[in-house]
């Protein structure tokens, strides 16, 4: 079960198969392939960015570079990597065995991986190309802003958005509550301040998309397991904020099903999953 769930959460442990697609062409056959082999195939060697990640658009942190790909509008093609234990030819291309990476076969096949730094490239590359692209503003206070955000949603909001979820002692779940909405209050009180509808005002950006694909898992898992749903007394600014971003056609493309958000879940709160040590209940 705990294999299974940490291919589930971008820890891959082995690739079986994996389907290759062009955005916007018609989807090919799949290609069977052996773990172990070192793979190119399935993308045009001209083919601009290769975009590794998990079918069913189960992982977060790949969901975050699906958006900034489909915002960024580059052409890109899809790997999709399923199976366990970790495959030879994936650990060639990421050594760490997660998900998302991005190949890009006419730079001598470069490799860049993490969601956070993957997103930064893709701004920086769309800019190298003449493309302007409002994801990542030049001015370096933004940036620094954003960072800011992007650091308090992996360091101090996801820690306490997994433990209230993964609480077993209905007793805690007032004081876990209120430490996760607390967390979440960073994002109300920037909102406030950027007058929105984004974290930065007007545009959507990469500390928006850094964001939303765990918010659409909370709203939908905190629903369902806690019967808990974020207060519009306390969080106007930000229910505005996750309506805006889920009617991005960009984070519709990328997001599972409510049905398949709690079939995926489900098996994580049935084994008391830690989700890399996000999860603080002991």
């Amino acid at each position: 079960m705990r294999p299974l769930l940490l291919s589930l959460f971008c820890y891959l442990k082995v690739a079986t198969a994996f389907v290759s697609a062009s955005r916007g062409s018609t989807a090919p056959s799949p290609t069977k392939l052996a773990g172990g082999y070192d793979a190119t195939i399935g993308a045009d060697p001209k083919t601009p960015i290769q975009f590794f990640t998990l079918p069913g658009n189960t992982c977060p942190y790949a969901q975050r570079t699906h958006i900034a790909l489909n915002e960024l509008g580059l052409p890109y093609d899809v790997t999709e990597v399923t199976g366990m234990p970790k495959p030879d030819w994936y650990l060639k291309i990421n050594p760490r065995g997660k998900v998302p990476a991005i190949r890009v076969p006419t730079a001598d096949y470069a490799v860049i991986y993490e969601s956070a730094i993957c997103n930064e490239f893709l701004c920086d590359y769309a800019t190298s190309r003449q493309q302007e692209q409002t994801l990542l503003p030049m001015d370096p206070f933004a940036r620094a802003k954003i960072r800011l955000l992007n650091d308090h949603c992996d360091n101090v909001f996801s820690k306490t958005q997994f433990t209230f979820l993964m609480n077993k002692d209905e007793s805690k779940d007032e004081e876990l509550r209120n430490e996760m909405e607390e967390a979440l209050q960073t994002y109300e009180d920037a909102l406030v301040e950027s007058k929105g509808p984004y974290l930065l005002g007007e545009d959507f950006s990469i500390a928006d998309l850094h964001l939303i694909p765990f918010i659409q898992r909370l709203m939908i898992t905190m629903k369902h397991w806690k019967n808990y749903e974020l207060p519009s007394e306390k969080f106007p600014k930000f229910l505005g904020w996750i309506e805006a971003c889920l009617e991005r056609d960009s984070v519709k493309e990328s997001s599972m099903t409510r049905e398949k958000t709690i079939e995926i879940y489900s098996r994580f709160v049935d084994a008391d999953y830690k989700f890399g040590g996000l999860n603080k209940n002991k």
